[in-house]
């Protein structure tokens, strides 16, 4: 403990710039803090760990590096080796000894501290002190340094911690860039979706001033059925989707593009199947987005629905097939009951509102990157309608 006190008497005998440790933010955490005035033009590259106890063979020195580097007062978290665990808190665990921790700083200057055991323990269990509340708390935790970065000198740091800061500058730049491009696609789009369904509301008026008989849209073409698919498709890949399903199902009705029927023909059928691409971030197909309107005046009492939808997992994860969700939603809302919904397993995406109880709404093909599954999961999926349809 003597050890222990003349460092930290050292720390504050030299000025406004302090460092210390605070309990982790979950079990097997440590906080690691410095604050410090900007005039002190301080950077903070690296923190070492190691261990000494006259009772226990110590677990060997580990460095974990902040790239970038801390530039003003901090608290970052920093996950422990197993082999610090054992030495610390493991069955034959160390019943004496130190922590000895090294904070690297720019102009090569080390900052030294010592903490007892009992000290280091209560921060790594959540119940240590708290870091200063000025200390800006760090995203995330660090892990160990892999060997190659590890091995790097001190002298070396600064100019990797600057290659790392351009590298996740460049980064932010391109999402922002992603961002707004995917904003104005977005734009146009429902820019485009509004006026394709302006001009369709117009047709009538404009057949009623050239002496033509008006198009009545409420009336259906389709005489009643018993099983029909349903499909809008911008660059045919839902076509041909809808097509291998029809093949698979066999006892099918209709198959039509929805640009070829009235809102009124999705009604005249018991088996409802729709397919829907999902654009953008999370938008309708286009011919979906302007027939909706006139879908949700419609009543689906004791009807099924069955919907499949396409969206590509590693382009849009974060919105992946969002568009079925809003398809769906006036068909449930008329009275149809659901049906086929489908496992999420062997898919790869981030987020989706086409989940509901840890399944997908229906169906979900990915042509974009995992298009050798199509054939498969059309056919289980067409088994599976069958079943829930009575088909």
């Amino acid at each position: 403990m003597a050890l222990l006190k003349k460092l930290n008497l050292m720390r504050s005998n030299e000025g406004p710039a302090q460092f210390g440790i605070s309990k982790g933010d979950e079990p097997g955490h440590l906080g690691i803090w410095g604050v410090w005035k900007s005039s002190e033009n301080l950077e903070v590259f690296r923190i070492v760990l190691q261990a000494q106890s006259q009772d226990r063979k110590a677990p060997g020195q580990v460095s974990y590096t902040l790239a970038p580097a801390k530039e003003k007062s901090f608290v970052q978290f920093i996950e422990t080796t197993q082999e610090m665990k054992q030495f610390l808190v493991g069955s034959d665990r160390a019943r004496t000894g130190e922590v000895s921790i090294q904070i690297w700083l720019n102009n090569q200057r080390v900052q030294a501290l010592v903490y007892s055991l009992p000290e280091v323990i209560q921060c790594l269990r959540g119940k240590g002190s708290k870091a200063p509340q000025q200390a800006e708390v760090g995203s995330g935790y660090l892990s160990v340094d892999s060997k190659e970065i590890a091995s790097m000198a001190h002298s070396e740091l600064k100019s990797y911690s600057e290659k790392v800061k351009a590298e996740i500058a460049e980064k932010l730049r391109k999402a922002e860039e992603e961002r707004i491009r995917l904003e104005e696609e977005k734009k146009a789009a429902l820019a485009k979706a509004q006026a394709e369904a302006a001009a369709k509301a117009a047709k009538p008026a404009a057949q009623a001033a050239i002496g033509g008989a008006p198009v009545d849209r409420s009336k259906p073409t389709l005489a009643p059925a018993k099983t029909a698919i349903f499909f809008g498709s911008s660059t045919g890949n839902t076509a041909n989707v809808a097509e291998l399903l029809k093949k698979e199902l066999g006892s099918v009705d209709y198959l039509k593009n929805i640009t070829d029927i009235h809102p009124a023909d999705l009604a005249v059928v018991e088996n409802i199947i729709i397919g829907i691409p999902t654009w953008h971030i999370g938008e309708l197909q286009d011919d979906w987005a302007a027939m909706l309107p006139e879908v949700k005046a419609l009543s689906f009492a004791g009807k099924k629905v069955a919907l499949f939808g396409l969206g590509d997992g590693k382009g849009y994860a974060d919105t992946y097939v969002d568009g079925m969700a809003e398809l769906l939603e006036p068909f449930e809302k008329g009275g149809a009951k659901l049906c086929g919904q489908w496992p999420t397993v062997g898919y790869e995406f981030n987020k989706s509102k086409a989940i509901r109880d840890g399944k997908f709404l229906g169906l979900v093909i990915d042509v974009e990157n995992q298009d050798n599954l199509t054939d498969k999961r059309v056919k289980s999926w067409a088994a599976l309608i069958q079943k829930e349809m009575g088909l």
